[in-house]
């Protein structure tokens, strides 16, 4: 049932939703200048009935800004204090936001000016550079209370994700008003699927005033859906609006946190009512979290280089053990010694065509056999990791092995050398914000799966699972295998 909701996630496609949040208003431009999608709601905001708009070119109010935005760089450009009186509409500023849209037209939106004032200067900081793991974390904390005192939101999280999809909240700041704290806490993968991760990059920020309203419909004389992939008013997915509502949330603020172009985390946002901000304050926050993010990816590059600069150093003595006994099997009860040492596994397996030796905790016979098979004619992965081999193969036999890194090389002769590191199970606890399996629910008469309503802390008892491996575990497996390539030549 969990992987059938994992799917009706994925599979929703949020950028063609066709309807908007009811803050604001939308029309889509097509790339012969005329209008083709309007908001239901345009009367409200500019006049004049739907069928007035579609197939028309833009008044001379909206385009004129239109246009200047039209030659300026970036996929989202803001206009605030756009004024049209339309249609006898007595003059009321709107702020403008214009996307390109990939088919070479433009996405309009307009939304009520929020004319609130900014935060002191005090708030606002500059990417700095982070020391250590310390420096990082309290950076981190720093963030949180940054967005919190510009967004005046109730609770700000950093939600950072895990290797496995998973999402973990590492920073908090909270009000006296929000009850609980859901730092240190797990959530499932599928609480934000994949494809909503994607739109997350994308944009500069994500924001839900009041996730309740019901949302707007666009109109067109064609069938296609607009896309709204860069639309902050896109409306929120019917799954999305009650996994708020069993939260207890009624408006939401997301923004990314990308580093090396990859989504890494979420500064997650909650209010219990409505609650709008300005383009200032979001663009404010919006920067703060950017400037954080520089900030990360400099760390995490000069970690990364420290690593690789030390790497050579720690592979010296496996270098001599090989050159010393010359060949790999002869030098395995050293090697696969300092190979358990460096990797902090239980024990090591070397296989060489249909030889193998173990070392430790090595995978016993059977298992080995089946898992050396599955290894070299299922996978297309040079280094492979995994903390819960049963997990991830049900047809893997019972063993004491939980977890393995797995490393193969073709050797010169075109022989198949395989290096397996084991890791016993190590029985851990995991806290989630509520079970994360999903609860089984009928919706209009029928069977399917809906967000949990509980977001308490809820343990696990994690059984059949190892130590996880970090990405330096896995720049030393491919040190290791850039070693063996140079070093073995039958």
């Amino acid at each position: 049932m969990v992987d059938h909701f994992l799917a009706s996630c994925e599979s929703e496609q949020l950028h063609l939703s066709g309807a908007i949040l009811p803050h604001g208003c939308l029309l889509v431009i097509d790339a012969g200048g005329l209008i083709s999608h309007v908001s239901a709601n345009i009367a409200e905001w500019l006049g004049g009935a739907p069928d007035d708009w579609i197939d028309q070119p833009l008044p001379e109010v909206l385009a004129l800004p239109v246009q200047k935005l039209a030659a300026a760089a970036g996929s989202r450009l803001v206009v605030a204090n756009v004024m049209p009186a339309m249609q006898g509409r007595s003059m009321q500023a709107f702020d403008l936001v214009v996307s390109r849209n990939v088919d070479g037209g433009m996405t309009l939106e307009l939304l009520e000016h929020v004319s609130d004032a900014l935060p002191s200067g005090q708030v606002f900081s500059i990417a700095q550079t982070l020391a250590d793991q310390a420096a990082v974390s309290a950076a981190q904390h720093a963030l949180v209370e940054q967005i919190a005192e510009i967004t005046g939101f109730q609770r700000v999280m950093l939600y950072m994700f895990r290797d496995d999809g998973d999402g973990e909240v590492i920073a908090e700041a909270r009000t006296g008003e929000v009850y609980g704290s859901y730092l240190g806490l797990r959530f499932p993968a599928s609480d934000i699927p994949q494809i909503a991760r994607t739109l997350y990059r994308q944009n500069p920020w994500r924001l839900i005033p009041d996730a309740s309203a019901d949302p707007v419909a666009l109109l067109s004389r064609e069938s296609a859906l607009p896309d709204l992939t860069y639309s902050d008013l896109r409306s929120v997915s019917p799954i999305h609006r009650v996994y708020l509502a069993n939260m207890g949330v009624c408006a939401s603020l997301s923004f990314p946190l990308v580093i090396g172009g990859a989504l890494s985390a979420l500064v997650a946002c909650h209010h219990k009512g409505p609650r709008q901000l300005s383009l200032g304050k979001l663009s404010l926050a919006s920067q703060q979290v950017r400037n954080h993010a520089m900030s990360m990816t400099d760390f995490q590059t000069r970690q990364r280089m420290r690593i690789i600069d030390g790497l050579t150093h720690r592979f010296d003595n496996a270098r001599q053990m090989l050159q010393r006994h010359g060949n790999i099997v002869s030098a395995w009860p050293e090697l696969g010694a300092w190979l358990m040492q460096e990797f902090h596994a239980d024990g090591a397996s070397l296989c060489l065509d249909d030889q193998s030796v173990n070392q430790g905790l090595g995978f016993e016979t059977n298992v080995l056999a089946v898992f050396d098979h599955w290894f070299q004619s299922s996978l297309g992965e040079s280094v492979w990791t995994s903390d819960s081999l049963m997990r991830q193969s049900p047809e893997f036999p019972l063993s004491e092995i939980a977890g393995v890194l797995a490393l193969r090389v073709k050797l010169v002769s075109g022989r198949w050398l395989r290096i397996y590191l084991c890791r016993r199970e190590s029985i851990h606890e995991v806290s989630w914000g509520g079970n994360p399996d999903k609860p089984v629910e009928f919706h209009d008469g029928r069977l399917g799966i809906a967000p949990r309503h509980s977001f308490e802390k809820w343990v696990e008892k994690r059984l059949g699972y190892s130590l996880s491996w970090d990405h330096e575990t896995r720049l030393l497996a491919l040190k290791l295998r850039e070693l063996l390539l140079q070093e073995i030549r039958f």
